[in-house]
């Protein structure tokens, strides 16, 4: 044990310095495990799409595992592809697939949301 203040000081420093390491690890995993799925589910997305695959099951699946990796710029664009094909198939399910990724990536975009379409009941455009 260490008794004295710089020694408890140093001590701290180092499992700071443990902590972030173990951070960037997570963040570099992360990173790649993003860069994984966009590997995965381009040929599911484009399958799905160029089939003209009106399978919902399937299609829904897809968006609710894009869903996950949508931080990565890469995926988002796999999952707003997604919603556009699938919107004349089910306009209803598709917004709530976008409200599902406001909720989870674009707390601000989704209150942007909320405001506009409160003014819109309000008769306001």
């Amino acid at each position: 044990m260490i008794w004295t203040k710089a020694g408890r000081k140093l001590q701290k420093r180092a499992e700071y310095r443990d902590f972030f390491k173990s951070i960037r690890k997570l963040v570099k995993y992360l990173g790649a495990l993003g860069t994984r799925e966009v590997l995965e589910y381009e040929p599911i997305v484009n399958g799905i799409i160029n089939s003209s695959s009106r399978d919902r099951k399937k299609i829904v699946r897809t968006l609710d595992g894009l869903l996950n990796f949508c931080g990565n710029p890469a995926v988002l664009q796999l999952y707003k592809k997604l919603c556009r094909y699938y919107y004349p198939l089910d306009p209803k399910a598709t917004a709530q697939y976008v409200l599902f990724y406001l909720e989870r990536w674009d707390p601000k975009g989704l209150e942007k949301l909320k405001k506009s379409q409160k003014r819109r009941e309000a008769g306001g455009i």
